[in-house]
């Protein structure tokens, strides 16, 4: 497995040598990787908001010019972007307000050295949790690899199984609810009413009749399965706290 990493520093100094310990780190771990380096924050945002590129891990500059690496992490978490996002800053003020946008790891600058490392080998041993969460999917002219993150709803239309995905891209397949259901496996995966089951990672309200989607996009509930839902989110929800 090659793992893609891109790297955003607005110093071309600091940004060579965060390179130069990746590629010491990936070759005692013995894995693979391929580096996109990049000095601004903004394009960054728009190759992974715009699905231009897709990269595993981000390693994160936090005080930059233009766009801050605070600011950037907050537009990819808008997209639910699943990248392993690991900030480095030489300010250690910078660790509480980064908590709010989920990093994987905070790395200071002056400790790049011996923290880099032990950053890239947790998150290589999280990219081999997260690589066998997927799904294969046959349409009416393709199969489809898709991870169980990208899953926002499905439900059945026509006959078919309609599966929306965080994209907005809907894929219609033969296969019933119950079947699908049984195949993802996936405690995350909520049946809000017999024709429907809902990703909780994208439920971001709901009442005692119908739950909104993060997108606004709102689903009605079946009132027998209500207190399932509401256990299920408050579970998963407290979880994420």
């Amino acid at each position: 497995m090659i793992i893609n990493i891109a790297i955003c520093d607005d110093e071309q100094e600091s940004l060579d040598w965060i390179l130069k310990e990746l590629y010491k780190s990936a070759n005692n771990l013995n894995v693979t990787i391929e580096t996109y380096p990049y000095t601004d924050g903004n394009k960054v945002v728009d190759l992974i908001y715009n699905n231009k590129e897709n990269f595993d891990i981000l390693f994160l500059d936090i005080d930059m010019p233009n766009i801050s690496g605070l600011e950037v992490a907050k537009e990819l978490r808008k997209k639910e972007s699943d990248i392993i996002l690991i900030f480095i800053s030489s300010y250690e003020q910078y660790v509480f307000k980064s908590i709010e946008h989920n990093p994987f790891r905070y790395i200071r600058k002056s400790r790049i050295d011996k923290e880099l490392f032990l950053a890239v080998k947790a998150a290589c041993s999280r990219l081999e949790e997260m690589k066998d969460t997927h799904i294969v999917v046959k349409t009416e002219d393709s199969e489809a690899k898709i991870k169980h993150s990208d899953i926002m709803y499905f439900e059945t239309t026509a006959r078919k199984v309609g599966i929306h995905l965080s994209n907005g891209e809907i894929l219609a397949v033969r296969k019933t609810i119950k079947e699908l259901y049984k195949e993802l496996n996936d405690e995350h995966f909520i049946r809000i009413h017999s024709g429907c089951v809902v990703n909780a990672k994208y439920i971001a309200k709901f009442s005692n009749y119908d739950i909104t989607l993060d997108n606004g996009e709102r689903l009605i509930v079946s009132r027998t399965r209500m207190k399932n839902i509401k256990t299920t989110l408050m579970n998963f929800w407290g979880n994420k706290l």
